[in-house]
């Protein structure tokens, strides 16, 4: 059984997508874009936005700047709570808090955001600590793991698992040199499970729990 268990949060813990995507919409209309690519609306969900913006948008930083300020408008303020843990995720927590694994949540979202989240949800009693990145961050997921790591101190090999849905949570988990499960109930697709393929996957909220305190 695992001692340290890293959550990422949006499509591993929480179903978060429809506030996000509802302020990128508000943000890019503000920025006088109308016509919206569900394509690329798809992606916005598991990376930093700035670098979703910079990147698959490809946005100059002052655009990207910009379209980011319109979103937190309106996902600081309503966007954040268009949210639900999955189905058995509390319940989960508690187990794992019962059988002494000590649970972390590892997120590219903004810390504040990140907190308030797990305030407002009834997540945070069973985290021994929340990392995130700053407003307008573009850490790389391996900044916010490595970020517990160094709080968790010494660990034997096997000890640490990092849970995410997408494949920037397996390349964190890697560079940080740690196994990774992967959730298919979340973000990710087929595609890129295959493209970066994690050390085992759950397509349930019940699959994981049962790994976890294997």
């Amino acid at each position: 059984m695992y001692k340290h268990v890293l959550f990422d949060l949006d499509g591993t813990l929480t179903d978060s997508k429809e506030g996000i995507v509802k302020s990128v919409v508000y943000g890019l209309k503000k920025l006088g874009i109308t016509t919206i690519d569900q394509d690329k609306l798809d992606t916005v969900v598991g990376p930093p936005l700035m670098t979703t913006f910079l990147e698959t948008y490809g946005f100059s930083m002052d655009m990207a700047t910009q379209a980011y300020a319109y979103f937190q408008e309106r996902y600081s303020t309503i966007g954040k709570f268009e949210n639900r843990p999955y189905d058995g995720i509390i319940a989960m927590l508690r187990r794992l808090q019962e059988h002494g694994v000590n649970s972390y949540l590892a997120t590219s979202k903004p810390l504040v955001h990140a907190q308030a989240i797990a305030d407002k949800f009834g997540l945070t009693p069973y985290f021994t600590k929340i990392s995130g990145s700053a407003l307008g961050g573009v850490e790389e997921k391996d900044y916010i793991i490595n970020q517990i790591l160094q709080a968790i101190g010494f660990y034997d090999d096997g000890d640490v698992v990092m849970v995410g849905d997408r494949k920037f949570d397996v390349i964190g988990a890697r560079k940080s040199g740690i196994p990774v499960i992967v959730v298919s109930y979340g973000y990710g697709n087929e595609a890129e499970r295959r493209a970066f393929p994690a050390d085992a996957e759950a397509s349930t909220v019940q699959e994981l729990s049962q790994i976890l305190l294997n």
